[in-house]
């Protein structure tokens, strides 16, 4: 699957699109949440380190739209513990951990379970496309697979970074028009 520079882009650039003028800690601090939970997913990889079989949990349960809407809920609840507007923040969690669905459900798979089961709890069966646009990312030590996974990489920057400095660019943008307005 992706890279997690890949699902880090591409969480910044949904997770800034998503939330638009509505800043949910602040401009910067709301880019590095974006880009961390976007990640999340992939944090499924562990127990199957931990038992010896990487493949164990990897592509379960965590990449699927059902996950995206837990996201949204804990997010929704982060929210309005925060004082803030909780469908801001339940929003933002939806749209930046199904851009990690989205990459990967996008991206050349080689190990099975092949594709995210998109519709999980409600059905178990694995999607994946045809037409995939990201590299898969290889496991071994070999230069062979340090340089493809290298290529995966700058595939994926030179793709999701303009969208992700877009999204950044937005939000900073709009942070320094409001402190030069408060400063007038």
């Amino acid at each position: 699957m992706a890279t997690p520079l890949g699902h880090a882009l591409a969480g910044v650039a949904l997770g800034s699109l998503a939330t638009g003028r509505h800043d949910l800690i602040g401009p910067r601090a709301d880019l590095a949440l974006f880009a961390a939970l976007a990640v999340l997913p992939d944090l499924d990889f562990i127990p199957g380190l931990l038992s010896g079989d990487m493949a164990a949990w990897h592509h379960g349960a965590s990449h699927s739209l059902g996950a995206a809407l837990l996201c949204a809920l804990a997010m929704a609840l982060i929210g309005r513990r925060r004082g803030g507007a909780a469908i801001w923040w339940a929003w933002a969690g939806f749209m930046v951990w199904a851009s990690h669905v989205l990459v990967d459900y996008l991206t050349l798979d080689t190990l099975p379970p092949h594709g995210v089961p998109l519709f999980w709890p409600f059905s178990a069966e694995y999607f994946r496309t045809d037409n995939w646009v990201f590299l898969d990312v290889k496991r071994g030590l070999s230069m062979a697979v340090f340089w493809h996974d290298i290529k995966a990489a700058v595939w994926e920057t030179l793709i999701l970074a303009p969208l992700a400095a877009w999204g950044a660019w937005f939000r900073l943008r709009r942070a320094a028009i409001a402190q030069m307005e408060t400063e007038a």
